[in-house]
């Protein structure tokens, strides 16, 4: 059995955080940013059947925002496809989390969404 990954090593450099799919996990939002959710460009169009949710601490969900030019980078030596944006108030913790409903992503070593500020770049 495998504990599930302690927060610290979920966090990424540059201030990300990798969500599991299917999980849910605390998101702290920086200051003056917008947080964009990632998922690994090799799910190419079954991403867009994933659903997502942000939440704040009262449960009141946050709005997400896509736009149809989805924004592709490069990651950690992968290329990584923002599919929706949030923001939230400064310092505000967030639960996030993403759901294939329709078993759409097959299964690749990447089995996690990347929840990042947007104008960090993590190495």
């Amino acid at each position: 059995m495998t504990a599930a990954p302690e927060p610290s090593e979920a966090a990424e450099s540059g201030g990300g955080v990798r969500i599991t799919l299917g999980e849910t996990e605390k998101v702290l939002v920086p200051a003056d940013v917008v947080m964009d959710i990632k998922v690994p460009a090799e799910w190419g169009s079954a991403a867009s059947g994933l659903r997502c949710a942000v939440a704040d601490s009262t449960g009141r969900n946050e709005d997400l925002r896509s736009s149809d030019v989805k924004k592709q980078e490069s990651i950690a030596g992968r290329e990584w496809t923002t599919i929706w944006t949030f923001s939230s108030p400064p310092e505000a913790e967030v639960s996030v989390g993403c759901k294939d409903p329709d078993t759409k992503i097959i299964a690749t070593d990447i089995n996690y969404i990347r929840v990042a500020p947007r104008g960090l770049n993590p190495h």
